[in-house]
């Protein structure tokens, strides 16, 4: 038997797409999804969503059974008429801040911006994922995240230490 088909590959100005939107892409260049079996139309991207042959090579009842749920999603979005944000952002103490600008390049979801009137940096909560990666990067400290901050970090360890830890 002798299959002939002509390869697949991703289109030209697809990194350019991958940057607006900050896709991630496999090493060929297709978008990948957050996770293959559970979240298969899904982004790290909230709100963009991914079916068909950008994912990589596809049948037609494949990319249209993903076009349904990518639609399912989207829909789901706008039925429900607000979106959850996660609740471990970071955030900026403007008092502390020295605008020193090096934890903006850090920023994987491109949350952080330099507000030049107040020469200070802004985290837009809406686009934060609470990866922390600013918070160990800022080298004035100025740079906290909700759920984590340094004194409930110390209650917790001096909860494990006020309990006698039985050992075996």
């Amino acid at each position: 038997m002798v299959i002939l088909a002509v390869g697949l590959e991703p289109r030209a100005d697809a990194q350019d797409v991958r940057r607006l939107f900050n896709i991630s892409c496999s090493t060929e260049g297709f978008f990948l999804e957050r996770h293959p079996k559970l979240a298969p139309v899904n982004t790290f991207t909230d709100g963009i969503f991914i079916a068909g042959a950008c994912q990589g090579p596809r049948d037609i009842p494949d990319a249209v059974a993903q076009a349904g749920a990518a639609a399912a999603e989207a829909l789901a979005l706008i039925d429900a008429g607000y979106v959850e944000l996660e609740p471990n952002t970071a955030y900026i103490t403007e008092e502390d801040c020295s605008g020193c600008r090096s934890c903006i390049p850090l920023c994987p979801y491109s949350a952080i911006t330099f507000l030049g009137d107040k020469k200070k940096a802004a985290i837009n909560e809406a686009l934060c994922k609470g990866c922390g990666t600013c918070v160990a990067a800022c080298p004035s400290g100025s740079i906290r995240q909700n759920l984590f901050e340094d004194e409930e970090i110390f209650s917790e360890i001096d909860g494990l230490f006020a309990h006698d830890v039985a050992v075996l």
